[in-house]
């Protein structure tokens, strides 16, 4: 939909300008005449590829949890849709966001539902944002439903965070042990062993070890990095293709400390995810189909949900269907049983939601604590090793000497 640049002036004479999204020159006229303004000059803005690469074609997920939380609350408060939507684009940091609330706008006034508006923007609205804003629509629900979803995807956040936040120390200290032992294997020990053999004192077995891995790493160093290198491009495009995906996230969930956690945050996914969509009215096969499309994280347990649904399809219970496919934690199995016998299913993967919200900060919360003494008993290793390759030869130097005097 074409954005237009404007020049209008109130009864005042008073001069404005700006951006405005509309059907055309004459529809510009219109909705600003709507708030009080003559349309002056308008002329639409040109775009092509370069001007999108620049412009971006992201919305950040804060932004669009604000725009979420505040149109449900003007939603609440009975402003109908189109005022709500007009009082919070004035609010948003994003100039794209922005264009697509004025898109949005346009087609809501030519007829479409908010669902149909938003379907034009895949790149902006996921799946799940989709489905639950056309149930939340279809049951008369529209600001519940974006609340719900805006703290939904709030919680999303917040486990980013966590898990960007457990990766800060361990990089760093990767990096800074890295750094040192270049450093001392490169540098420092093949200058005191150049000295030593020029002093013609016999080089210990440890510390010639150490010479022979720094004269190859120094020798081979380019092919060393090229090999790394490959090894991590042959992974990611293997992990692209759907069995590589699934085979390699199946050996992520069974690694020590980090598989528990990427189980814990992709049940706490599947959990939240039922829960909001269940609540919402959502039926059992879009759910499930929405689950499937990369939500959880982890394409294993994704393609075990396809065969816990497929179970379902013919006749099993959720409870039995997920037993069968296999995968799933003991305690979302008994949870599942027992809230399609109480019949209280969204509120059985709320609480397990909600527990495995807490397991998800535990287990990151181990695994930094576990990482901190693994980490030193590493260092301290490596520079034990280093230091007595450095100290050995030394101490012989030092007791000739004393021999001599």
């Amino acid at each position: 939909m074409p954005e237009y640049r404007y020049k209008a002036i109130d009864d005042t004479g008073k001069l404005f300008r700006g951006t405005i999204v509309a059907l055309s020159g004459n529809d510009v006229e219109n909705r600003l005449g709507e708030n009080g303004l003559t349309l002056v000059k308008t002329r639409e803005i040109k775009t092509g590829i370069l001007t999108d690469s620049f412009a971006g074609n992201r919305v950040k997920q804060r932004v669009l949890i604000e725009f979420y939380h505040r149109l449900a609350q003007t939603l609440e408060l009975g402003l109908p849709i189109l005022s709500s939507l007009d009082e919070n684009v004035k609010l948003l940091p994003s100039k794209l966001l922005k264009k697509i609330v004025g898109e949005i706008r346009v087609a809501l006034e030519g007829g479409n539902t908010l669902y149909e508006s938003m379907l034009r923007f895949p790149k902006v609205f996921q799946k799940l944002d989709l489905a639950i804003v056309r149930m939340g629509e279809q049951s008369g629900v529209l600001p519940k439903s974006l609340k719900e979803l805006a703290e939904f995807l709030e919680w999303k956040e917040d486990i980013k965070s966590i898990i960007k936040r457990a990766t800060i120390y361990p990089s760093f200290v990767l990096v800074v042990i890295t750094a040192v032992i270049g450093v001392w294997v490169g540098y420092v020990l093949p200058k005191l062993a150049q000295v030593l053999s020029e002093m013609n004192v016999p080089l210990p077995g440890i510390t010639q070890a150490v010479l022979k891995t720094s004269v190859f790493v120094q020798a081979n160093w380019l092919w060393m990095i090229l090999t790394i290198i490959a090894l991590i491009f042959f992974l990611y495009v293997f992990q692209k293709t759907e069995k590589g995906g699934i085979i390699v996230h199946k050996y992520m969930l069974k690694m020590p400390v980090f598989g528990v956690v990427a189980t814990n945050i992709a049940t706490a996914r599947l959990s939240h995810n039922f829960a909001t969509m269940y609540s919402a009215g959502i039926t059992i096969n879009n759910i499930f189909e929405i689950l499937s499309d990369n939500v959880l994280g982890n394409r294993y347990l994704e393609a075990q949900l396809s065969k816990a649904f497929q179970e379902i399809q013919r006749g099993q219970s959720i409870a039995e269907g997920f037993e069968i496919a296999g995968g799933f934690p003991p305690l979302l199995l008994g949870a599942i049983r027992n809230g399609e016998i109480t019949g209280t299913l969204d509120d059985s993967f709320g609480r397990l939601g909600a527990y495995y919200d807490n397991e998800v900060k535990r287990t990151v919360e181990a695994m930094i604590n576990a990482f901190e003494p693994a980490t030193l008993l590493v260092l301290g290793g490596v520079f034990g090793l280093i230091v007595l390759s450095i100290m050995l030869p030394l101490y012989d130097v030092i007791t000739d000497l004393g021999k001599v005097y």
